[in-house]
């Protein structure tokens, strides 16, 4: 079984279609035997993926730090919790633990999560696949941003091959499914 790592939001103050697009990636991944690596949680649309991926039968591995090992805020039906001293360990597990990443939407710590499993790709310390799912353009932005650092100098315009952008689940499964590691250049320019 291949486990995807799914970094998204806590909080249940979004709209409607980001869960929406959350429960479906919870079902996607059960039905082709993915498990699920997140954050513990049982709140936002973290919680709506691994309480669909239950549902329809899916292995489940939450990853909390110490400090954030609270009654009603970590979830009670993952098939193993794994608690760190510290959100350093937590993430650290969690890229060990993943065979793929998958940023849904969310804040800062999703940002920062997705950010540094690009970066370690980049860097040459795993091959894994990396998917942001970009419901309703939520990320346009922050692609944007990235076509920015192409053009002014600040990244190889080949980094664009670190990660996949899909408009849906099906999109980012099929992905995965046929995910083969490309060829990066070298980080440094010269």
């Amino acid at each position: 079984m291949k486990k995807i790592a799914v970094y998204c939001s806590s909080s249940d103050q979004i709209r409607t279609p980001f869960f929406d697009q959350a429960a479906r990636m919870g079902q996607l991944m059960a039905k082709r035997d993915m498990g699920l690596v997140y954050g513990g949680g049982m709140v936002g649309l973290m919680g709506q993926v691994a309480k669909s991926l239950k549902a329809a039968g899916g292995h489940t591995i939450g990853v909390i730090p110490e400090a954030l090992h609270i009654e009603g805020v970590v979830n009670t039906i993952d098939d193993e919790l794994i608690i760190t001293a510290d959100m350093h360990t937590r993430k650290a597990k969690m890229i060990e633990l993943a065979d793929g990443f998958i940023g849904l939407a969310g804040g800062f710590g999703t940002l920062e999560e997705m950010l540094e499993v690009m970066t370690l790709k980049q860097l040459g310390y795993h091959e894994k696949p990396i998917v942001f799912l970009n419901t309703e353009n939520y990320y346009g932005h922050l692609f944007e941003m990235f076509e920015h650092i192409y053009a002014e100098n600040f990244a190889k315009p080949e980094y664009r091959q670190l990660y996949h952008i899909s408009e849906t689940p099906d999109d980012a499964m099929a992905y995965l499914a046929a995910y083969q590691p490309p060829q990066l250049p070298d980080k440094w320019f010269v």
